[in-house]
């Protein structure tokens, strides 16, 4: 049976959480924003042989002039049967290119390769000046050629990027058929005819050619074998094809059937990677990956110990309450105070944890505290209203006395109001930059809740079912001694994911690896690939894999919050007691617990990244030395979020939600 803790103030939100937008968004959003420089400071796989296979097609275009085609026996069709033009390309047609190919890379950059190929050199050419018809003009009798051969082609190639290269070479190509249909101007066709005796057909003809194509992998730059889909395109120009039947200078120079092609196809090849990545370790030279405890991606059953803070904001140059804030009829309070036993939420459209807990949760701060005090009448509360620019405190503590008095029957001498100019622990210093001075008064001018009886403020648990985050998530630690001004992490494998992260500035991250396991996959191998630029302008890339499996039920979590004051001296070791007290034993022997630290926006980026990672080792380092001293002991991953994070409680753009980021939350996750 599960413990509750002795101070369960008995209100608890269930609701059922899956996949969000907002975490597809901001992932692309990332990815859009470092898809450059992943681009170019990528390790490069690097296969020295690739053997496969291309198809296309060609475009033949040829000269056939001053050659006697047609056999004696068919030359009485007509009385010389041969070309009479100079026409450098008197026919054109289409034929099917394929065959085997090979290619040996000693470089990245440079290839010597050879294809062996079926060839179809056919084309239709149409001769309609050799042959007068009596009124003026010629017959205009087709010829239509099947010229196929096997071509035999060395070849060299140069990458002008990872990816573009030039093709070009030579080859020899073998004849295997050399036919042809002739059809009479308004006659019969004869198919399939020989070529005259006295033209002589050459074995092998001879080519060269120049080509482009763009290699695309269709596996990731991590995988043993590459596979590549190439299209290309190029030019050739075959001799030789058919000898001239006399000799003299001009036959020889215009050549009887020379062939120009343009070629279009795709090739596929693969190769062994000799930079694919080692697949039995975690680590590499500079970085240590660690996957979610033993690499189970489960969803949890989350009960967060969720704080209420004491306070109600108000809007600056209005003393009303804010209509953010959940207010009732004193004819609706036995009904809230039933139905917040149990508040169904599972129609919201984003069921990311910062609607819950502000809207169902902490904005009904008054009808917690209202029903708390109608159940504890020995209790009594002081309002410290403040406000340090209007000046009417006072009047701010009144409103919420009246609201408790007229809904939930408080009795008016249990309430006491106090108006103050600056609250008791505000928000601010004298080092506060001027650019923060709006947002430092607006979180001033406030009420606050002071009982007789501090029980009356607290936890309030929320039980949430949904696709775990945070305890899925793989910690990334930087082992290099290099001075590292960014980093960026890529994450391939599985059925075609590429995920990237970052860039980063901090040494230690936890990644959210959702969307790594497809839907119904329940076990795969990934490989990591970190990308960090030093602070002397070096590059370093380095590799490690790990794997990933679905877990076969839901687990059980706890998270809490551990929320500081503005510029306190020390606020993690004020949390000592309730870390040690309650945290601490509610952690089971070998369990995993995470410690994520946050801040609010007001200052530096950088500054609230450190403060934000210092906090979240201290709250580890105070959890391990009482766990220690206990006997017990536990996995404790400590990262600092700095502002602006997706993870954050709440959001920033209000006071409660910058006081609701101060805070490290913890998050236990037993071992099953």
């Amino acid at each position: 049976m599960r413990r509750e803790p002795s101070n369960f103030a008995g209100f608890t939100i269930r609701r059922s959480n899956t996949m969000r937008l907002r975490s597809i968004l901001t992932t692309l959003a990332m990815a859009g924003t470092f898809a450059a420089s992943a681009m170019a400071q990528t390790t490069e796989p690097y296969t020295p042989w690739r053997f496969g296979l291309h198809l296309g097609a060609n475009y033949n275009m040829a000269g056939v002039g001053y050659a006697n085609w047609l056999s004696p026996e068919d030359q009485a069709l007509r009385p010389f049967g041969q070309f009479i033009r100079k026409v450098s390309n008197d026919g054109s047609g289409i034929g099917l290119y394929g065959g085997l190919s090979a290619l040996y890379m000693p470089t990245n950059r440079l290839g010597i390769g050879l294809r062996a190929s079926y060839d179809m050199r056919g084309l239709t050419a149409t001769d309609d000046q050799s042959y007068a018809n009596g009124n003026n003009g010629f017959f205009s009798d087709e010829y239509t050629f099947t010229m196929d051969y096997l071509s035999i082609e060395p070849l060299l190639r140069h990458y002008l990027t990872d990816a573009l290269h030039l093709t070009g070479g030579i080859g020899a190509h073998l004849n295997l058929t050399q036919t042809f249909d002739y059809t009479l101007d308004g006659g019969t066709t004869r198919t399939g005819l020989p070529v005259a005796p006295d033209s002589v057909k050459h074995g092998i003809s001879w080519s060269a050619f120049l080509g482009v194509g763009y290699d695309i992998a269709l596996t990731d730059n991590s995988a043993e074998t590459m596979w590549y889909l190439t299209p290309f395109v190029e030019a050739g120009y075959l001799v030789s094809q058919r000898g001239v039947d006399f000799v003299d200078l001009q036959g020889a120079f215009d050549d009887a059937l020379s062939t120009v092609t343009i070629r279009a196809g795709v090739g596929i090849a693969f190769g062994k990677n000799e930079n694919a990545a080692e697949t039995d370790s975690r680590s590499s030279s500079f970085f240590r990956v660690t996957p979610p405890e033993d690499g189970i991606y489960a969803k949890s059953i989350v009960d967060d110990f969720f704080p209420i803070r004491p306070f109600v904001f108000f809007d600056r140059n209005n003393p009303e309450i804010p209509s953010r804030y959940n207010k009732i009829s004193s004819g609706d309070r036995e009904n809230w105070a039933r139905e917040a036993q149990y508040v169904s939420v599972e129609d919201i459209k984003d069921m990311e944890a910062r609607p819950i807990k502000q809207s169902d949760v902490y904005y009904n701060v008054m009808n917690i505290y209202g029903y708390r005090l109608s159940q504890r009448p020995d209790v009594n509360v002081t309002l410290y209203g403040s406000d340090p620019v209007e000046k009417n405190g006072e009047q701010l503590a009144n409103n919420v006395k009246t609201y408790l008095v007229n809904v939930w029957g408080i009795d008016e001498s249990r309430i006491t109001v106090k108006g103050l100019d600056k609250p008791r622990r505000p928000s601010g210093t004298a080092n506060t930059p001027a650019e923060y001075k709006d947002l430092v008064d607006l979180e001033n001018r406030r009420v606050e809740f002071d009982f007789t009886d501090n029980s009356i403020r607290d936890r309030v648990m929320l039980r949430a079912e949904r696709e775990a985050r945070v305890e899925n998530s793989m910690l990334v630690e930087l082992t290099t001694n290099e001075e590292i001004e960014s980093w960026n992490v890529i994450v391939t494998g599985g059925a075609n994911v590429r995920k990237q992260y970052g860039p980063f500035e901090d040494t230690e991250m936890l990644l959210d690896p959702t969307g790594l396991l497809k839907d119904t996959e329940q076990n795969n191998t990934f490989t990591m690939e970190v990308v960090a630029r030093t602070k002397d302008g070096r590059t370093l890339s380095d590799r490690a894999s790990f794997s990933l499996r679905r877990a076969t039920d839901d687990s059980r979590a706890e998270q809490f919050s551990l929320i500081f004051e503005y510029a306190d001296d020390d606020p993690v070791a004020k949390s000592g007691e309730f870390v040690k007290n309650v945290v601490a034993a509610r952690i089971p022997n070998n369990s995993y617990v995470i410690a994520q630290g946050f801040t609010d926006n007001i200052g530096k980026d950088e500054t609230n990244m450190r403060l934000s990672t210092q906090r979240a080792k201290t709250v580890k380092q105070q959890l391990q030395q009482e766990l220690r001293s206990k006997g017990r002991s536990a996995r404790i991953d400590a990262v600092g979020r700095g502002e602006g994070s997706i993870y954050a409680p709440f959001t920033n753009d209000l006071p409660e939600g910058r006081m609701y980021n101060r805070t490290v939350l913890l998050n236990i996750y037993p071992k099953k």
